[in-house]
């Protein structure tokens, strides 16, 4: 044979054997998968299409499967759990029968996107890809985000850290490899840089208590939470994402809206909670903070001391005294 053919052929085989090795890893990474809390799982049984089930696998890690009742999905790879499932229903069937478990929704390894985004809300991977991949699946950035200071919430038992993540220049540079590489359970926060919608009555938001950098940020009548924490540098280790205060000027005063950011990670609410220019943020610190003293040193609750102190912070600001 002649020797041009003969490396040819050897190219062309190589070739086949790398694209068959591709396709087999890609089923046997989704054979390894883990299943997790919040998963959604799709259960089929052989023959018998009355069972076929769509299951959310619950927070103790188990699912309900009639007629057998409980068990235990969490920490099984869908085929241990397809023949485990098996297993039981033997005692109700007939004739042994085969179970295929997929995964439709890989909830328990999920990331949170908020603010300055297309679809804002909760996205499950198999696999958590990079930031700008899960930003892409998002449907991008809107238009007027400060792609230079987007922050990762990171949550590790009770504490909370803030991640910076400078977009615009990983972009730019082509080299992602200083951005943070994302955890199950993190929740990327895109500041809008404000040009896209702006205040009319020229004024901003106030963000103060434990955030990086307190002050005042330009905000439109579309700004949202998650926004203008971003913008003061996110919050520092002291604050309570349990406890982050609005207050609202109007016509009847001085209204406090208490706001559960914890909760709204853990549901992955999609509803922003928008603010308005004129508006003050205030991240509660933990423990016994310098506010916290000053509710027992003058019998004051908590919101009402917020509200006196916030309203005098805004009167300085504006050179008015009542």
């Amino acid at each position: 044979m002649r020797p041009d053919l003969i490396r040819r052929a050897g190219l062309a085989l190589a070739s086949l054997s790398f694209a068959v090795s591709i396709l087999m890893a890609i089923p046997a990474r989704a054979a390894d998968y883990v299943l997790g809390a919040e998963d959604v799982i799709q259960v089929s049984v052989w023959l018998h299409p009355e069972l076929e089930r769509t299951l959310t696998i619950r927070a103790d890690g188990s699912v309900t499967l009639p007629p057998v009742g409980d068990l235990k999905a969490a920490g099984l790879t869908p085929k241990q759990f397809g023949d485990r499932t098996a297993d039981r229903l033997s005692a109700y069937l007939r004739q042994t029968t085969t179970v295929t478990v997929t995964v439709t929704q890989y909830m328990s390894q999920s990331v949170f996107v908020q603010g300055s985004v297309a679809k804002p809300g909760r996205f499950g991977f198999e696999t958590i890809p990079s930031l700008v991949d899960v930003l892409a699946q998002a449907g991008g950035a809107l238009p007027g985000t400060n792609l230079a200071a987007v922050q990762v919430v990171r949550r590790e038992g009770e504490q909370t850290r803030m991640l910076a993540a400078d977009i615009a220049s990983a972009l730019r540079t082509g080299d992602t490899s200083a951005l943070p590489t994302l955890r199950p359970g993190d929740t990327i926060i895109l500041p809008g840089t404000g040009a896209a919608t702006s205040s009319t009555s020229g004024e901003g938001v106030a963000v103060l208590g434990e955030v990086g950098n307190p002050g005042l940020y330009p905000a439109g009548e579309q700004s949202d939470l998650w926004t203008m924490l971003a913008l003061a540098g996110g919050m520092t280790n002291r604050g309570r994402l349990e406890d982050v205060r609005l207050l609202t000027r109007g016509n009847a005063g001085v209204t406090v809206a208490v706001i559960d950011l914890r909760q709204v990670l853990d549901r992955g609410s999609r509803a922003p909670h928008l603010v308005r220019p004129g508006d003050v943020v205030v991240v509660m610190p933990k423990g016994q903070g310098f506010w916290s003293g000053m509710t027992t040193v003058l019998g004051l609750s908590r919101d009402a001391l917020n509200v006196l102190l916030l309203v005098d912070y805004f009167d300085k600001k504006s050179g008015t005294s009542n």
